[in-house]
């Protein structure tokens, strides 16, 4: 408190400090000013001066000139001294001339020798204040002929300075005065009203709403007032107006994320949370009745059981509108005042996705255990019978251990798919990106898949622009994407051809395998990928798949932060897209 008590007389301080240093300021610098026009007015008037002396002196003369340095001290008022070329004083008007040392090195002289005029000003060693000399380069038909020198005491320039100084300093000390008066008379009254406006604002923050604050100093401070006087009745509006609603808010946790309902006792929803858009649509819920949001007989049924017996209650519930979803719903009743119920709290625990999963983890089981049992029953199968006695009969034999030897490697890579898509979701296989030459990925996997091409008479394209020859990956998981995408490719096409290519589409860059093949029609479209999971079961058995080669490519692409999309007509082709970050 000591400290915002002080505030004010901390800037009086600052500002009297300011004052005074630049009083300081200006007054050295007038007085500078001042004394230096004083000197340099003197000094125009003594080489005038000379001049014309230099007219009168016969520097040729070798008599002694101190006579007439007298007489002209008297005529100009100022110490005359007459000086040979050499530094010899030949005549002075306040001292005997030969008692004077030369006076070739004086300042003065050195300049008058240099310039034609010379000036200095210097303390006097008997009189103990300033003079100021003036000397004059005397020629006669381009010959030194000698100097006249002058000098006047600065005594009186200093005398009229001193006064000056005086006068400034009165003037200063008057107005710092005033200053400080009428300063201190201010930050009283600022710290009047800073204090009527502090006590305000500290009744407001004590809860004290409808005072008003009136202050006599017009301008700024009756603004604020005027300001803190309508938030004050702002406010006690406000309190007013919401005073029923905050009672009702604070019984409902704020940052729930589920859908959630608040039902009047007439079954008309009050309140709506911002998940429920999701879940129940964008149009607008409050003030409509429960029975047209949620059409849905159990749940209906758990409201009624929640009225009837005020306890909890508890279901799954499955909507098909707007979306087809899955709920665990929970209902609650809701008391404003003791043991009457006021209305209901639902909440809607959206499970769909659970629900998915569970369906994904059956379908898993069902496909990897039909996989696997496959070719397991055909050799144990193939195996019973050689042990029968067919290991006898050579040419069959030969062709069941070479039925044996498929499926084993059928088993052999089915497992190896699904450990590369478990390492892959673990972070066992780790993605190291760098700098990739595209036309030397896709040559690769070209001179790989070649012959299965030829064998089906399929041309293979490459279509990379040249601004798009380098990309940024993990160059044998670029590999390895695009071996499955155009093996896939050459499975599924029987006449025609396949692309790999790049683009750059709406400002990103895209990596696609397409082809010509029988394509894939529009509702399985959104399964591709799943594990397992094939449009023709029968055709890609036959031909060796195992149902992971897209959920491989799939799990390397995410890997990579990039997207993955597959475009299809069926009977036209397919084109996978990936969408590189």
């Amino acid at each position: 408190m000591t400290g915002k008590r002080n505030i004010f007389t901390r800037i009086f301080i600052l500002y009297a400090f300011i004052i005074v240093l630049a009083a300081i300021i200006l007054e050295v610098y007038i007085t500078a000013a001042v004394r230096g026009n004083y000197i340099s007015t003197h000094e125009a008037s003594l080489v005038i001066q000379a001049r014309l002396i230099s007219e009168e002196v016969p520097f040729a003369s070798p008599a002694r000139l101190d006579d007439l340095c007298k007489h002209l001290k008297v005529v100009t008022g100022a110490r005359v001294t007459i000086i040979a070329p050499d530094g010899t004083v030949r005549g002075d008007s306040d001292r005997h001339s030969p008692l004077l040392d030369n006076h070739a090195d004086r300042p003065e002289i050195r300049h008058a020798r240099t310039n034609g005029t010379g000036m200095a000003i210097r303390m006097s060693e008997t009189l103990h204040y300033d003079f100021l000399y003036v000397a004059l380069n005397v020629t006669n038909d381009g010959k030194p002929a000698g100097f006249v020198r002058l000098s006047i005491p600065l005594k009186s320039v200093d005398a009229e300075i001193n006064q000056l100084r005086i006068k400034m300093s009165v003037v200063m000390g008057l107005s710092l005065l005033a200053t400080g008066i009428f300063s201190l008379w201010q930050i009283g009254l600022l710290r009047g009203l800073t204090r009527r406006i502090r006590d305000f604002s500290q009744a407001l923050a004590r809860g004290e709403i409808g005072k008003r604050l009136f202050l006599d100093a017009p301008g700024e401070f009756d603004e604020i007032a005027e300001s803190l006087n309508t938030m004050s009745e702002e406010l006690k509006k406000v309190i007013a107006e919401s005073e029923d609603e905050k009672k009702r808010l604070n019984v409902i946790l704020r940052s729930i994320p589920d859908a959630l309902l608040i039902i009047d006792a007439r079954g008309a929803i009050q309140i709506a949370s911002a998940a429920t858009r999701k879940s129940f649509g964008d149009a607008p819920l409050v003030g409509r009745p429960l029975i047209e949001v949620v059409r849905n007989h159990e749940f209906l049924t758990i409201v009624d059981n929640v009225r009837s017996t005020l306890a909890p209650g508890i279901a799954e519930l499955y909507l098909e509108y707007p979306a087809e979803r899955h709920f665990v719903v929970h209902v609650s009743p809701l008391f404003y005042q003791k043991n009457e119920l006021s209305g209901l709290v639902a909440i809607f625990h959206d499970i769909t996705q659970l629900k998915k999963l569970e369906q994904v983890r059956k379908d898993f089981v069902a496909n990897i255990s039909h996989e696997i049992k496959t070719p397991i029953t055909a050799i144990l199968g193939f195996s019973e019978t050689l042990l029968e006695g067919a290991l006898d009969d050579r040419e069959h034999a030969l062709k069941f251990l070479e039925t044996i030897r498929a499926n084993s490697e059928r088993i052999n890579i089915l497992v190896d798919d699904l450990m590369t898509i478990s390492k892959i979701e673990m972070g066992v296989i780790k993605i190291t990106r760098r700098p990739v030459e595209v036309n030397e990925v896709v040559s690769s996997v070209m001179a790989m898949l070649e012959e299965q091409a030829k064998e089906k008479n399929l041309s293979m394209t490459v279509s990379i622009p040249l601004n798009l020859q380098t990309l940024n990956a993990d160059r044998d998981r670029l590999v390895q994407i695009l071996t499955n995408l155009v093996g896939n490719a050459i499975k599924f096409t029987d006449k025609g051809g396949i692309t790999i290519g790049m683009k750059e589409e709406s400002g990103r860059i895209e990596l696609f395998v397409e082809d010509t093949g029988i394509g894939v029609p529009e509702k399985h479209l959104s399964r591709l990928g799943e594990r397992f999971y094939r449009v023709d079961p029968a055709r890609s058995r036959k031909m060796g798949g195992t149902g992971l080669g897209l959920a491989i490519v799939k799990h390397l692409v995410r890997a990579h932060g990039w997207e993955m999309k597959i475009e299809s007509t069926a009977g036209k082709g397919t084109k996978v897209i990936i969408l590189l970050a």
